[in-house]
């Protein structure tokens, strides 16, 4: 069977489609999965696979695409009606996939139930194919001069997530700002993220946000962290935990959704629906010396590749 990545994705900005087209293409290298990139046009492959629901309105291949999660619909603080724009574009996108897709293809084992409750028609074309960690995020020295030129501070309580209420930043915000004066100043707040989107109101200080970094500055970031906080209230797989544990930072998360399949036993997690919990968690880790991170992830390029490997062998 011929294999096509559906690349369309590459023709804007970066995102998370390109990322996990990034990580398919490794796997697939790594297990000798021959492929094509698709932009357009007529497509010779036998199966096309797209790293999110945008189907590819051609015909001839098998349509494989990716539906990652159902996060809107999932329990957090934000309204129904709040969230109503978002769960209108979920809706559409599963309606899509039920039409045109042949195969779905999400992260976790709690991704595809909960995608086959919300969706029952997509349950029968569901697979699931985990994501992994880049092969980049090893521990190793740090660079500090990198660091410097990017005004970022080591020994940092870190947050490496898009500043959207899913997220649960605010909550992040609120904890850290609880803890005691002199754990603020030693470990400053840094958001991977811009501040944009940000309240203007906030006046805390000793809080950076980074703007778009690359890889090698967020690797660094990782390996001098005092600690990584993962406090989604939704994920449908959350891959910058498994980053900072594979870089040697230590990680605290949320116990919601599908974060804890993909993070297993290895880390502390608390409730992110109640501050308490985040803040005796977070105040616990940041009190303490930063441990030796020795993190071996289960999920690997071989992993993904293999899985893919199956489920193109077997269409």
């Amino acid at each position: 069977m011929r294999l096509a990545f559906d690349a369309r994705c590459e023709n804007g900005k970066a995102s998370s489609s390109t990322r996990v087209l990034e990580l398919w293409r490794h796997a697939a290298d790594v297990v000798d999965l021959e492929y094509i990139n698709w932009h357009e046009g007529f497509c010779n492959a036998d199966v096309l696979l797209s790293p999110n629901s945008d189907v590819a309105p051609i015909k001839g291949p098998v349509k494989v695409a990716a539906l990652h999660d159902v996060n809107p619909l999932q329990p957090q603080p934000s309204s129904w009606l709040r969230r109503a724009p978002a769960i209108h574009v979920l809706k559409k996108a599963a309606r899509n996939l039920q039409l045109n897709a042949d195969y779905v293809i999400t992260g976790t084992n709690f991704a595809k139930q909960s995608i086959g409750q919300a969706f029952p028609a997509l349950g029968d074309k569901l697979h699931v194919i985990p994501h992994y960690p880049s092969p980049i995020f090893t521990p190793g020295e740090i660079d500090y001069d990198l660091l410097g030129q990017h005004s970022l501070p080591e020994s940092c309580v870190l947050f490496v997530s898009a500043l959207h209420k899913q997220k649960n930043w605010d909550g992040m915000l609120a904890a850290w700002s609880a803890l005691p004066s002199e754990l603020r100043l030693n470990h400053p707040l840094v958001f991977v993220d811009s501040n944009k989107k940000a309240p203007r109101k906030i006046t805390s200080g000793n809080l950076i946000f980074t703007g778009s970094i690359d890889d090698q500055v967020l690797l660094n970031l990782y390996r001098s962290a005092k600690l990584m906080v993962f406090p989604s209230f939704a994920e449908g797989f959350g891959l910058p935990p498994l980053e900072a544990l594979c870089s040697g930072c230590p990680v605290i998360a949320s116990d919601a959704t599908s974060i804890p399949e993909v993070l297993g036993n290895s880390i502390d997690y608390f409730n992110p629906f109640e501050i308490s919990s985040i803040i005796t968690t977070l105040e616990k880790h940041v009190a303490l010396p930063r441990p030796v991170i020795d993190y071996k992830s289960i999920w690997s390029a071989e992993l993904t590749g293999s899985k893919l490997l199956n489920l193109i062998n077997n269409i």
